[in-house]
């Protein structure tokens, strides 16, 4: 039996029989789509709301876009078109709204007739859902916030940068209703990482604002981020220590006379930085206050072009003579 439907199908194929058949069903399809499309049908249209002449000032405070839903009567070929392009309808606030307290009321009644200009003539429209809106607004408001940068980066063995990661601008604008940007008090930058950075760093990054509301707004998008890389080294210097706030009736005896200080800079800078740059102070009114039998010694840097300076030793011992 199968055998026999195989043959007589094969034989079909090669007289062009089974072309024939197709045709006249494709023709059967297509009449019978467009006797269905002819009759009439109510179904409902759902519309996406968007704002159309809403003061700069103002600002819908509603967690989402409200929608309408239209339900209309019209032939099946004009419901057809309305599955093949976004369904918006734009509300005008200066046309079909009042101002009730703190809202924005629109009515059906009034909007029914932007909507009909929307559909076009030949769909009639049954009803509106809901036929009131409230939109609850609030007066924009500027808060200046600063930016927070969210990276991390390892530079080559030998390179650093002075002055650290700069950003510009460092601070930004949030506009939106007071209520919202009152919670906000910094916003960050996109995380970005660098790894075995030898070469300076100019680069834009972008501002995460995706988790706040979208009614908010930055007054940037993004940041610049730069940074001045440099070959870095470190040398040492043997540093006098200085007694502060000795009585002149005292006499002591401290040791060591000298403490070695580290430092770490540019290597463009090394030949530049002197011992004068760096002073120890070890303050006798801060033993007398603590009871101490030692010194904590204070190191002061002064040269810009030194990025860290550290004190080999941290205990200075004395004996009053």
């Amino acid at each position: 039996m199968l055998n026999r439907l195989q043959t007589k199908l094969g034989q079909s194929v090669k007289s062009k029989k089974l072309n024939v058949f197709g045709l006249f069903f494709l023709l059967a399809f297509l009449i019978l789509v467009i006797t269905k499309l002819s009759d009439t049908y109510v179904e409902t249209i759902s519309f996406n709301i968007q704002y159309k002449n809403l003061p700069e000032k103002n600002i819908i405070t509603l967690d989402s876009v409200p929608k309408v839903n239209v339900t209309v009567s019209a032939h099946g070929f004009k419901l057809l078109s309305y599955y093949f392009y976004n369904k918006d309808y734009q509300l005008d606030f200066e046309k079909n709204t009042y101002i009730k307290g703190n809202s924005y009321v629109w009515l059906a009644d009034k909007g029914i007739y932007d909507l009909k200009d929307l559909l076009g003539k030949n769909i009639k429209i049954v009803s509106v859902k809901p036929d009131t809106l409230l939109l609850p607004f609030g007066t924009l408001s500027v808060k200046k916030v600063p930016v927070i940068l969210k990276s991390k980066i390892n530079f080559a063995p030998g390179y650093d940068t002075l002055n650290g990661l700069e950003i510009t601008p460092d601070s930004v604008n949030i506009i939106g209703a007071q209520k919202e940007i009152d919670n906000i008090d910094y916003v960050e930058t996109k995380a970005f990482n660098f790894e075995s950075i030898k070469t300076n760093i100019n680069t834009n990054l972008d501002l995460e604002f995706s988790n706040s509301s979208d009614r908010l707004k930055l007054s940037e998008s993004n940041i610049n981020v730069t940074a001045q890389v440099e070959k870095f080294t470190e040398g040492t210097f043997d540093i006098p220590i200085t007694i502060l706030n000795l009585p002149n009736n005292v006499e002591i005896n401290y040791f060591p006379k000298h403490i070695k200080v580290a430092y770490y800079l540019s290597l463009n800078d090394y030949k530049e930085i002197k011992p004068l740059d760096f002073i120890i102070e070890c303050d006798y009114n801060d033993v007398i206050k603590s009871g101490q039998s030692f010194f904590k010694p204070k190191l002061i840097v002064n040269s810009a072009k030194v990025k860290s300076a550290r004190m080999k030793q941290h205990k200075v011992e004395y004996i009053i003579k």
